[in-house]
């Protein structure tokens, strides 16, 4: 369209020929006609072009079989459009397939890489789905005999799918039913692995399933979800930002329950997520980095603003001075990277930490500034403030 735009100005430009100023807009309409064929054209070329690595996944040569998933891996990468490609050809099912065979088991970690990368977009979730591809999910992540990177990259799958950003990720059909044994098999993982990566991967997975469906924090109960996520942090398993964020979230989305609340205090989590509010951003970090520590910030005051309901727990976090930090994040704009979810969720949680402990526990000028006008105008107080007078 572009193109036709600049040759339709350059027409208009010309002056009349044999009499005549020429028509503009059937030379538009043709060359439109002719961008969407060549774009038709080439989207066949590409289906032919997978088409023939989906048959070469099924083949037997194991060089040629790892080559070919890689290259897909690579196609997915290249965006959306090229998942849906590749979902459309079948290449989704044929992973799965893969998947399931025992004499392929030097490819199944690498055919669950392919599967996490393409299934961004809805075809390729309704192709898993035809596919059996919960199933399969679970059956490799419960298998005992199954090697901590192929979980791993089963954890990935499971994760990429539930994702938030996803629109029909609520749906899946086969989800609800194998959620136990997927929030039993994740909380596994992150006990056994020591790795980071692993751990990050298994749980954004539990973190994502916890927006799906509100059975799944009776589960996280029942499989001490508090207690290992605690603990997998006190043995510097999230070590990353991004691993805290899922952390967090996880804490934040079980202290909506009142026995999960429970649970989280009796194992030290008001401290943990104390500590949270006090991360920063390494130097020189990424946007990507900043975002997540956000985050960590934000979903840390909200399970801090659901916990603080019980007067017991609203005490441990003055005791532990977690006020004056909720305090520092509202009121300074550098110290929340000028965040308006932070500051909403740090001003909830002192507000309901006031109303629980009594505002006249709170006398310093900064915290009745944030108790006693209402909320938009503690919130106004707040964004025009440029530097912490805490």
């Amino acid at each position: 369209m572009e193109e036709s735009a600049k040759l339709s100005q350059y027409l208009d430009s010309l002056g009349e020929i044999n009499g005549h100023k020429p028509h503009t807009l059937p030379l538009v309409n043709i060359l439109t006609d002719l961008g969407q064929s060549f774009s038709a054209v080439v989207d066949m070329s590409l289906g032919y072009l997978i088409q023939n690595m989906v048959q070469a996944i099924q083949g037997e040569n194991p060089y040629i079989i790892r080559s070919t998933i890689s290259h897909l891996i690579s196609l997915g990468l290249e965006g959306e459009h090229m998942c849906f490609l590749i979902a459309r050809e079948g290449g989704v099912g044929t992973l799965f397939d893969l998947c399931r065979q025992k004499n392929m088991e030097f490819a199944h970690s690498q055919a669950l890489r392919a599967i996490a990368t393409v299934c961004c977009v809805s075809e390729s979730i309704h192709e898993l789905e035809k596919a059996g591809g919960v199933e399969c999910l679970t059956d490799i992540l419960c298998n005992d005999s199954s090697s901590e990177s192929m979980r791993s990259e089963a954890a990935g799958v499971v994760a990429q799918i539930t994702s938030p950003c996803l629109d029909h990720n609520q749906h899946i059909t086969g989800f609800i039913e194998n959620m136990e044994d997927l929030i039993r098999s994740l909380l596994d993982l992150c006990v056994q692995t020591s790795s980071n990566e692993v751990f990050l991967l298994a749980t954004a997975a539990v973190a994502n399933i916890t927006f799906m469906d509100n059975m799944a924090c009776d589960f996280l109960m029942q499989y001490d979800a508090a207690r290992i996520m605690i603990q997998s942090c006190q043995l510097n398993k999230a070590e990353s930002m991004f691993a805290k964020d899922q952390v967090a979230t996880i804490l934040a989305n079980m202290a909506v329950v009142e026995n999960c609340s429970a649970d989280i205090t009796d194992n030290n989590g008001i401290e943990l997520l104390i500590q949270y509010l006090h991360q920063r951003p390494p130097s020189g970090a990424s946007d990507a980095e900043k975002s997540a520590c956000e985050r960590v910030h934000q979903k840390a005051a909200i399970a801090l603003t659901r916990l603080s309901k019980d007067v017991e727990n609203a005490q441990i976090i003055v005791e532990l001075q977690g006020v004056p930090r909720l305090v520092q994040l509202c009121r300074n704009i550098t110290e929340r990277n000028n965040s308006d979810g932070v500051l909403i969720a740090c001003l909830a949680a002192i507000r309901k930490i006031a109303s629980v402990c009594g505002q006249d526990q709170f006398t310093s000028v900064d915290v009745q500034q944030l108790i006693k006008p209402t909320l938009v105008d503690s919130y106004l107080i707040c964004s025009q403030l440029e530097e912490s007078f805490v």
